[in-house]
């Protein structure tokens, strides 16, 4: 077994000619003064460079179910690097990620260990009825409420990277980040990636290197960026936490559906970056751990549930303009993420929820609207989901929340396409399980973890790295020792 090391070169800190390291701080010169002028013997004070701690990459592969690694030979995938995972590290057989299964609450929980309700990032899209915000996502690191492991790994004077991932737009805590950013997709995207990432001009000194950094709707060739744009940050920057987000499989089986050929050969693309992009850290950082996760698997669906009409035909909202494509007013709101989180304008209108309650019980009754279960109080509670939600709908196989405000209460698309989204649990929809892949030099070679909890890997990357996040409260993995 590899020690690990006592200490490493951090932020504020320069080599002296000998290699020695030197911390450049008033507040530890100001120490030092005292501590010599001091009368009698001062205790020493254990200095904040021997937390032991071993650097860390976390890549996120969006959409990857674990069973296209674990059972690659059903798929004949050629997946040579994630599946050298299986046999060098810790793997999980799934992972019970949070709900609703999507990228956004699903990510933030990954960097903080705690359920969407405590980290305050509910959806993708914000919660917006009128349309103002033009169906934007959650983007800004100021909307996550809870301690992430950049925030704790920054006060502990680690440098940290972070590249396409989710809800980082103007993360201090992120010493360098190109965050995702600029879900309209308009032409001054670009323009506002900048404005976002940091430090101030480190994007426009990489697109030197790589040329223009974000090519609009070209997701897979997104990726090839990111991940040359990573590179060069690991060779560069050395960060002891990077954080790093592919998309371009989630986008495949959106499209063509999950297991579609498509999306292997999507996957078999990412497993060769992921093998360059390991191989980096590695010369970067030879004692680095390795996190391979995802956020959420995925289901074929062939029918579409728009809530909001049956919502709209019961005068619970109120369309406005010619087309009636926009919401006047509403009362009750349902917040389409892949599942029917219903929202109340007022959660105080008592009136509001017994009628909303008996539209949904009678729509529950017709099958062929493919309601599951209808949540409510303690219930939707305990699944962590957003407080200001008073009903949730899960669907049933086959069945996803659609976002349209008139035409059929259920709609059939053309073709059968893939989604996530659907509620889960450790015994709800197994299909939107998410993945979890681990090796590293104190890493248990061929550890099976079985299924796990997702808040359970941010305090596991805290313990490799050696800092503190006390508010997630579930025990970190068992990935050590034999």
């Amino acid at each position: 077994m590899t020690g690990r090391p006592e200490f490493r070169r951090r932020r504020g800190q320069r080599e002296t000619a000998k290699g020695s390291i030197v911390r450049i701080s008033l507040k530890s010169t100001l120490a030092a003064v005292l501590a010599c002028c001091a009368v009698g013997p001062v205790p020493a004070a254990a200095a904040p460079d021997a937390a032991p701690h071993r650097p860390v990459l976390l890549i996120t592969i969006d959409g990857l179910r674990p069973d296209n690694v674990l059972e690659a030979d059903k798929y004949r995938l050629s997946i040579p690097v994630l599946r050298s995972f299986l046999v060098k590290g810790a793997h999980a057989q799934a992972v019970v990620n949070v709900s609703p299964s999507l990228t956004y609450p699903n990510h933030t929980t990954l960097v903080t260990g705690v359920y969407p309700a405590e980290h305050g990032i509910y959806n993708n899209p914000v919660l917006d009825p009128f349309g103002k915000e033009h169906g934007e996502w959650y983007s800004y690191y100021a909307e996550i409420k809870a301690p992430t492991l950049w925030h704790a790994a920054h006060e502990a004077g680690l440098v940290t990277a972070s590249l396409c991932w989710p809800v980082t737009a103007h993360a201090a805590d992120i010493d360098y980040n190109i965050p995702e950013f600029g879900r309209n997709g308009t032409d001054r995207t670009h323009y506002l990636l900048e404005a976002v990432s940091q430090p101030w001009g480190y994007l426009e000194r990489i697109e030197q290197a790589i040329g223009p950094y974000y090519l609009q709707a070209n997701i897979a060739a997104n990726d090839k960026k990111i991940e040359a744009a990573a590179r060069i940050i690991i060779a560069e920057k050395h960060p002891d936490f990077l954080t790093i987000h592919l998309g371009s499989l989630d986008h495949e089986e959106h499209v063509h559906g999950p297991g579609s050929p498509e999306a292997l050969a999507t996957l078999e693309t990412l497993d060769a970056a992921v093998g360059r992009l390991v191989a980096a850290e590695q010369r970067a950082h030879p004692d680095a751990d390795i996190i391979i996760a995802s956020d959420h698997g995925f289901y074929r669906w062939s029918h579409e549930v728009n809530l909001n009409v049956a919502l709209a035909k019961a005068g619970l909202i109120t369309l406005r303009d010619p087309a009636r494509k926009a919401v006047g007013s509403w009362k009750a709101f349902a917040w389409n993420g892949g599942m029917g989180m219903i929202v109340l304008q007022d959660p105080a209108d008592t009136a509001t929820a017994t009628k909303v309650r008996k539209l949904l019980q009678g729509l529950a009754r017709d099958p062929d609207n493919g309601i599951d279960h209808i949540y409510e109080g303690e219930e939707i509670a305990t699944l962590g989901i957003a407080p200001n939600a008073a009903f949730v709908v899960g669907f049933k196989e086959g069945y996803a929340m659609g976002g349209k405000l008139t035409g059929p209460l259920v709609a059939t698309p053309e073709t059968e396409r893939g989604n996530h989204g659907a509620l889960t649990s450790r015994t709800i929809r197994p299909d939107v399980h998410s993945a979890f892949f681990m090796v590293g030099p104190d890493i248990a070679a061929g550890r099976d973890l079985g299924i796990i909890d997702m808040r359970q890997i941010a305090p596991t990357i805290a313990r490799e790295l050696g800092v503190s996040l006390p508010s997630a409260k579930q025990p970190p993995l068992a990935v050590h020792g034999r």
